[in-house]
């Protein structure tokens, strides 16, 4: 039996978020060359939708998922849970190496920052954040920018890819669409009153509108699954992207806004070396940039999408990807 186990929270076939979306390309790119025998579970009980893509998978809910981590030599977490958890609590002798997909301390005091008297947050602990770094031999940090650790930790830095794979072509549209969660830093009450679209959970959706009084009585509602993004991506009703998601460590849903031909309107604080005019961090500012992109014609919308492109391209390496993770895995 295997002595290195691989844990996650998902991430298989069930794709909710970017940690599900980097999950799953470690499942296709990476697992096929890793040189020694392994495990992958998944701390949480096997759904009837959950399929084994690529690689078994071991739940929480399957015979061997105790046995497994008992006897495992190595952990590698690829994602984990945001607060204390039993498993790594017993284990945390053996944890080798832990993927950091989110800035808590950030996320957490994102309601203060946004000015709104409400939190929509997963469960989480941001002491625990801080205590993975002293748990876990290696730290990978996959965000665009360094944290608050990087200075007293050894933190290594591997960024999260994307493939362009999208025309790119601009489209006229001048509604806004959301493709994302809905917790507070990713900013949905920016659309408020502004035509949209929401691509998200719909009892998210309805915690939002009665939970600080929205109307969004300009919006339209689709519930997220996972296998209908790309159909929705490429609409031709919607061609601005709200992605000024505060926070935000990689993004792959605005990479997916550039690739669509949505052009995006970004936080303040998001690769903010670029030179780009549509930046909001508040919703007056963010009406002021659906405005002003609205009086665009489509081929100046085009040359802002070309231009976010190019200089996102310095992004789309994922052989590099690959051969960083394989020198942790397989030394």
């Amino acid at each position: 039996m295997s002595s290195i186990v691989f844990y996650s929270t998902g991430g298989v076939s069930n794709i909710g978020g970017g940690s599900d979306v980097w999950v799953r390309h470690w499942i296709d790119e990476i697992a096929p060359k890793l040189d020694k025998p392994f495990h992958l579970v998944i701390d949480r009980k096997r759904l009837d939708t959950d399929k084994d893509v690529g690689v078994k998978a071991i739940y929480q809910n399957d015979v061997e998922f105790q046995k497994v981590i008992d006897e495992a030599e190595k952990i590698h977490i690829l994602h984990g849970y945001y607060e204390p958890t039993k498993v790594i609590l017993d284990n945390r002798d053996k944890i080798e190496s832990n993927i950091m997909h989110c800035s808590l301390y950030k996320s957490l005091q994102a309601h203060k920052d946004l000015g709104l008297s409400w939190l929509k947050h997963f469960s989480a602990d941001d002491e625990w954040e801080r205590e993975m770094l002293n748990i876990a031999k290696k730290t990978i940090w996959i965000g665009l920018t360094d944290t608050i650790y990087h200075k007293d930790y050894d933190i290594i830095d591997i960024p999260n890819f994307y493939e362009f794979r999208g025309k790119g072509i601009a489209v006229e549209s001048n509604k806004v669409g959301f493709c994302s969660r809905m917790e507070t830093r990713k900013a949905p009450h920016f659309l408020d009153n502004i035509p949209s679209y929401f691509f998200t959970r719909v009892d998210h959706f309805q915690e939002w509108r009665e939970t600080l009084d929205l109307k969004f009585s300009k919006s339209r509602l689709y519930q997220y699954r996972w296998e209908r993004l790309e159909s929705f991506l490429q609409r031709s009703d919607w061609g601005i992207s709200h992605s000024a998601h505060i926070y935000e460590p990689f993004g792959y849903s605005i990479f997916q806004a550039v690739d669509y031909g949505k052009i995006p309107i970004l936080s303040e604080d998001w690769l903010h070396e670029i030179d780009y005019p549509f930046r909001a961090s508040t919703k007056e500012k963010f009406e002021e940039c659906w405005k002003q992109i609205c009086e665009l014609s489509v081929s100046e919308r085009q040359g802002y999408i070309d231009y976010l492109k190019t200089k996102l391209n310095k992004f789309t390496g994922k052989k590099e990807w690959v051969n960083k993770y394989l020198e942790i895995y397989n030394s």
